[in-house]
């Protein structure tokens, strides 16, 4: 997953020593009383406002913050609350608490409004053009290497009747709009074009970005806020209906073994070698 930067305007400090003691598991935390510490003015300054807090790793207080667009983040102060913390935190072992407490601390958005709102979305659309087995929504960033494989992948699903319906937002790389702006404006054709020629060392989409007019402008903000709305930290984030017709949703790019299930679509044989990764 290639993740977008939260509460790009807070300091970022992370003090990680993998030789410390594994903290505690996140669920074991309870939600503190702790009175706003100094190190929290800076981002309350800022039009971010607490939602909760509670009791984090190796003396750690998390915050739960909301900005003025809505977006949640959770943050970190130190012991001595004077240090404020915006990233990963990582034990040891490599598990990754922050998105632990992400999971289990953020509300959760309505993924069925959602549905109704990524419908009326500017995306492109890519597969079976009409009457699809399947539908399938993903945010993505042009330059995002998982996306790509993503794409790749999805390929026999979309040969079997799945359509796939691509939000372009941009925030990996510095062309990252202009090439989604390409994209909202040359539909599938452009699409195929950026994949086909994808540099992956690179990590960059094989198209040219294109000046940003103001309809583009316009579509590509609602994609970014619908991005922000549903909680989507990075790309891909896929979104899909299961048998059930619930919506469902899964972030970075699944196992192979899991597209059967998110494409409601027999598995189907992946041949490409760059897939090999994704197959356990």
């Amino acid at each position: 997953m290639r993740t977008e930067i939260l509460a790009a305007t807070l300091l970022t400090i992370l003090p990680l020593d993998g030789s410390a003691e594994s903290p505690a598991a996140p669920a074991m935390a309870t939600v503190a009383t702790t009175s706003e510490p100094p190190a929290l003015k800076f981002a309350l300054q800022r039009g971010f406002h607490v939602v909760k807090s509670f009791t984090a790793v190796s003396g750690l207080t998390g915050w739960v913050m909301q900005a003025a667009d809505g977006q949640y983040s959770v943050l970190f102060s130190t012991p001595d609350g004077q240090t404020l913390i915006d990233g990963s935190l990582v034990t040891s072992s490599g598990e990754n608490l922050t998105q632990d407490y992400i999971a289990q601390y953020i509300p959760k958005p309505d993924l069925a409004v959602l549905w109704a709102k990524f419908e009326k979305s500017s995306f492109v659309i890519g597969g079976t053009q009409s009457n699809p087995t399947a539908v399938i929504y993903v945010i993505m960033d042009p330059n995002c290497i998982f996306c790509h494989m993503l794409w790749i992948a999805l390929k026999p699903y979309e040969a079997a009747g799945l359509q796939v319906r691509w939000i372009p937002v941009g925030f990996l790389h510095e062309d990252s709009a202009g090439k989604a702006a390409a994209l909202l404006k040359g539909g599938e054709a452009v699409l195929t074009r950026m994949q086909e020629q994808f540099d992956e060392q690179a990590e960059s989409a094989g198209i040219a970005g294109i000046e940003i007019s103001p309809d583009l402008k316009v579509r590509l903000d609602a994609n970014r806020a619908l991005m922000r709305e549903s909680q989507t930290y990075g790309t891909p984030g896929i979104f899909y209906k299961d048998t059930t017709g619930h919506v469902r949703r899964n972030d970075g790019m699944p196992k192979l073994s899991e597209l059967s299930s998110i494409t409601r679509i027999p598995a189907q044989t992946e041949s490409d070698p760059r897939l090999a990764r994704f197959s356990n």
